[in-house]
Formats: structure tokens, C-alpha cells, sequence
């Protein structure tokens, strides 16, 4: 399931992703995009908190609209992969 917070400001990115998950099993992964540079601490510290596992994070360069960076995060449900 791909997650598109581009172009969202915080908190935004992360009330999307808390929202997916929530209709997801354990186990189940999801990609987040966002463009908020917040989001890199942002999306962590929720998983962290909320017992989800980041398995990748990637910033690609210019590659959102308008010239911004796209983060690219990868995340399990529960952390189990």
C-alpha cells in the first residue's frame, strides 16, 4: 500500500500513515511518501512509539513536485516483516 503525504505539512504525513495502519493486519507494510523534512523525525518517533517498525528510509533528491526532496518511508505493522 503506497501512502501519498506529498505536498502536507506536519502533522499530516503521520495522520495518514496512523490512519492506514489501523486498517491493516499485523505484519502488513506500507510506503510513505512525503515531502515535509519533518517527517523524518515525525514518522520514526510515531512508529517507535506506536510499536511499527521503519525497515527503510530514502530521500530522493528533487524528485516531488515543485523540485522537493521525496522521502520515501518503508513500514511494517507491529515490526514483524
Amino acid at each position: 500500500m503506497l501512502i501519498d503525504a506529498t505536498g502536507l505539512q506536519c502533522p499530516m504525513p503521520v495522520l495518514r500513515l496512523q490512519k492506514a495502519l489501523r486498517e491493516l493486519a499485523e505484519g502488513a507494510s506500507v510506503t510513505l511518501h512525503a515531502t515535509d523534512q519533518m517527517a523524518v523525525i515525525d514518522v520514526p518517533h510515531f512508529c517507535n512509539e506506536n510499536g511499527h517498525a521503519v525497515l527503510t528510509q530514502a530521500t530522493q533528491a528533487g524528485d516531488a513536485p515543485g523540485g522537493k526532496d521525496l522521502l520515501i518511508f518503508d513500514i511494517v505493522k507491529g515490526g514483524k516483516a
